[in-house]
């Protein structure tokens, strides 16, 4: 297991250093930002007003399953690399398939965060046969 941590780890910052090749120094540190932005905008957003929990829970499962996504993602491919073939063709497919899963679950916390923001709060129970006090407002019309 040790094996397979150490491996994901030197796999995390060889693609972290490819997209840095492929979009630059901001663009690598741009995506990785909206990426991680995504996530807690959908987690820990969902607590800027209290309704927002009730209207988008599932928004925190999304960080969840990015690292469990991530994870299964880079077993695929260090299973790959075990069983041979070309290391750079391996690094490309599996690079756009983490890429793209990170943006898909980034979406999937901005969207929790959205839904939940849009919402109207629950309307405020009512409750039967209440009237103000008398002396709640001053009235000062005579009949």
């Amino acid at each position: 297991m040790a094996g397979f941590f150490t491996n994901l780890f030197d796999e995390l910052g060889a693609r972290r250093g490819r997209l840095r090749k492929s979009l630059g120094d901001r663009g690598q540190a741009l995506a990785s930002f909206a990426i991680l932005a995504g996530l807690v905008l959908g987690s820990l957003g969902l607590y800027l007003r209290p309704w927002m929990i009730d209207v988008s829970a599932w928004g925190f499962a999304v960080p969840v399953v990015f690292v469990v996504g991530y994870l299964l993602i880079d077993w695929r491919r260090q299973a790959d690399v075990a069983r041979g073939g070309d290391a750079d063709a391996i690094a490309t497919k599996y690079d756009w398939a983490a890429r793209l899963f990170s943006l898909a679950c980034a979406l999937a916390g901005a969207a929790a965060f959205v839904i939940a923001f849009s919402s109207e709060p629950p309307p405020a129970p009512e409750i039967e046969g209440w009237t103000p006090p008398e002396n709640a407002v001053s009235v000062d019309m005579s009949p």
